[in-house]
């Protein structure tokens, strides 16, 4: 993996810079605080994206800024790589927006999730770290930050032995002995459960054998109880013959019955009916008569005659109530116009200077109009009383005319009623007739209803003693019937009997062969234990040991070898103990890293970085980084001579591609290539 560019739009303290990088070893060169460490947190973020704890979104966006992006360009296995990643701004916190990834030209959108899937199989890294909350082989083979290099060595041993065991992916054997513990525990747990579950094996035999002899003793039973069952049945088909034939007979007489009870229910409704129309009869004949009474008393109307006056009475009628209504609109006009008269008198009296010509009304000239309209008043007045008195008269007329009226509707309706009475007569008449017709019917089928009585009692007679007979066979029928149902109801609860203890049998014998499985797993589970026990855990142990006692051994040379370079005093040595601890000797004596200058503690913990890179990148033969490291102020408290020493580092390493961070101008110049950074009003620039 070689970087050939970085884009950075409002990352930290850049608003919006492109950065080149050359091939060999380039310094970020700049004043402490200038944003050299931006650059290296915005490539780690381009290729895996933020994390809560080790690179949040909210410490690489921009203050006031609402969005932010950065895009990495790269080379790897020949192929160019470009990705590039978002950061949005929201109400309440900073999210990843959807990014890209560019492959040989192929551009493929992706979450923050798929994008850093994707890195990881480029990369080469295992797939695990999808979920991890540290890009664990990239902090410890391309960039640790500054604060995080001395970490690891300062570390509690157990936590630095977990670290390297995660680094050197040689932490699945401790995951292995944990696992099979865990699976040796839960193996004793079944064991012991499954031990409990074929406690009672033999007894579950026993009752077996138990249930044998009670299924052949109800065998015996019901071998005893079906001749029986047999005889019974064959008396019940004989006696069915017999009941057959009486039932027949039994069958014949009750349809006599039933139809000698029709006869005699039919007579009976015959009777009433007969007996119901005589009095309906001696009602219609009462009220014939009486009709009769009533329109032979009334005097014989001419309708024609009646309809004409009547007509001519509603015309008068008409006329007179126009007429009066005329004169009441006459009388209405006299006394609005008295009434303006008036209006006018009262006016004129009151007016003292005429409206339209302004000039004096005098009171002659009231006076004339005032007798004026008293003249006209005097004539409404004589009309008034005319008209009044002639609506009087009209009104009287339209009463009586009105009384003459309603005598004639009076004399139409009691012409109608005799009319209906009449009709009445004719209907009451024609069912007088008809109930005659039917009494005399009636009469001929009650005659016919009783001569077949007599002829059913006969038949009836004929039968004699059958149902006293019929009443003995079924008794006998009964018996026999009853002690059929008796013994298929014995023989039915032997064999429900049998088979309930069946498949009490059926189910013992599955648990005894399950318990006979168990116990066959009993003794395989016995044996795996064993073999995890005394055997796998014991191995994996000496496979994690094996593989360590390698790492330690190329582990330990190369940090000797960086510290000799780095520090030229034949009085301070270093090495790692068993757990990888650094074991620091001074003048043949251990001393504690605490005791050291500060150039001599970071010499430690740089070569401690180096050459954990080194066995890392040789061990993990498939991760595609091994052409670049990134070191984040690895020179801090480093003397002019140790300064010097770094080149011979950097010449050994023989890597691709280093990046260095430092603010220390002698780095200038054994380096290949300088990059500038300035930052002037807190945003960071990079010189020309």
């Amino acid at each position: 993996m070689i970087i050939k560019s970085l884009k950075l739009n409002n990352i930290r303290s850049y608003l919006s810079q492109e950065i080149e990088f050359p091939k060999g070893s380039v310094l970020l060169a700049g004043d402490i605080g200038s944003g050299k460490s931006t650059i290296l947190l915005a490539i780690e973020f381009a290729l895996f994206g933020t994390r809560r704890k080790h690179l949040s979104a909210s410490s690489l966006l921009r203050h006031g800024k609402k969005e932010g992006e950065v895009e990495l360009s790269f080379d790897l296995d020949g192929k160019g790589i470009i990705v590039k990643r978002k950061l949005k701004r929201g109400k309440e916190d900073i999210a990843q927006e959807a990014g890209y990834i560019i492959v040989d030209d192929k551009k493929k959108e992706g979450t923050a999730i798929e994008l850093k899937t994707d890195i990881l199989n480029l990369l080469g890294y295992p797939k695990e770290l999808v979920t991890k909350s540290k890009d664990i082989i990239y902090r410890y083979t391309v960039y640790t930050p500054q604060e995080e290099m001395k970490q690891i060595i300062l570390e509690e041993k157990d936590i630095r032995l977990d670290t390297l065991r995660k680094v050197f992916n040689i932490d699945k054997y401790k995951r292995i002995r944990e696992n099979s513990q865990i699976f040796i525990n839960a193996l004793k747990e079944k064991k012991k459960e499954d031990e409990g579950r074929i406690a009672d094996l033999e007894e579950k035999k026993k009752q077996k054998t138990a249930y044998g002899k009670e299924v052949k003793e109800l065998d015996s039973k019901i071998d005893d109880l079906k001749p029986k069952l047999e005889l019974m049945k064959y008396n019940v088909k004989k006696n069915k013959e017999n009941i057959s034939k009486a039932e027949k007979e039994i069958e014949a007489l009750n349809r006599l019955k039933k139809e000698l009870a029709l006869n005699d229910l039919n007579l009976k409704n015959k009777l009433e009916r007969r007996k119901s129309n005589k009095n309906n009869l001696e009602q219609l004949e009462k009220q014939i008569n009486g009709i009769k009474k009533e329109v032979a008393e009334k005097e014989k109307i001419n309708i024609e005659d009646l309809f004409k006056k009547t007509k001519e009475k509603e015309n008068q009628i008409e006329l007179m109530e126009k007429t009066s209504r005329e004169i009441s609109k006459k009388i209405n006009e006299f006394e609005l116009e008295s009434s303006h008269s008036n209006e006018i008198k009262m006016k004129i009296a009151q007016i003292e200077q005429c409206p339209l010509c302004e000039q004096a009304v005098g009171a002659e000239h009231k006076k004339r109009i005032a007798e004026r309209e008293d003249k006209k008043l005097a004539e409404f007045k004589d009309h008034l009383t005319l008209h009044k008195e002639q609506e009087k008269n009209a009104k009287n007329k339209l009463n009586e005319l009105k009384n003459e009226l309603k005598k004639l509707k009076e004399d139409e309706f009691s012409i109608s009623v005799i009319e209906l009475k009449i009709k009445n007569l004719e209907e009451k008449t024609r069912l007088k007739d008809s109930l005659l017709e039917e009494q005399e019917k009636i009469k001929k089928e009650i005659g016919k209803i009783n001569k077949d009585k007599i002829e059913i009692s006969e038949k009836i007679e004929k039968f004699g003693a059958v149902e006293k007979d019929y009443r003995i066979i079924k008794d006998q029928f009964d018996k026999i019937l009853d002690e059929e149902k008796r013994l298929e109801l014995d023989i039915n609860s032997l064999e429900k009997e049998k088979e309930g203890i069946n498949k009490l049998m059926l189910n013992l014998d599955f648990e005894i062969k399950t318990k006979l499985k168990i116990k066959e797993n009993i003794a395989y589970l016995a044996e795996t234990k064993n073999w995890l026990e005394n055997y796998f855990i014991g191995l994996m142990g000496v496979m994690e040991k094996h593989i360590m006692l390698q790492v330690h051994r190329e582990f330990d040379e190369l940090f000797q070898r960086w510290f000799s370079i780095l520090i030229e005093d034949e009085t301070l040595a270093v090495r790692l103990d068993d757990e990888f601890s650094p074991v620091i000797e001074q003048n043949g004596y251990e001393t504690f890293i605490e005791n050291l200058s500060g150039g001599e503690r970071t010499a430690v913990a740089l070569s401690y970085r180096l050459a954990l890179n080194k066995v890392i990148n040789d061990i993990i033969s498939q991760i595609k980084t091994k052409d670049i490291i990134m070191l984040d102020e690895p020179t801090d408290g480093f003397s002019t001579e140790q300064l010097d020493k770094v080149r011979d580092v950097l010449d050994q390493l023989n890597i691709k591609q280093v990046i260095l961070v430092s603010h220390e101008n002698k780095i200038e110049s054994f380096v290949d290539n300088v990059i500038r950074i300035n930052k002037h009003e807190h945003i960071s620039e990079i010189n020309p």
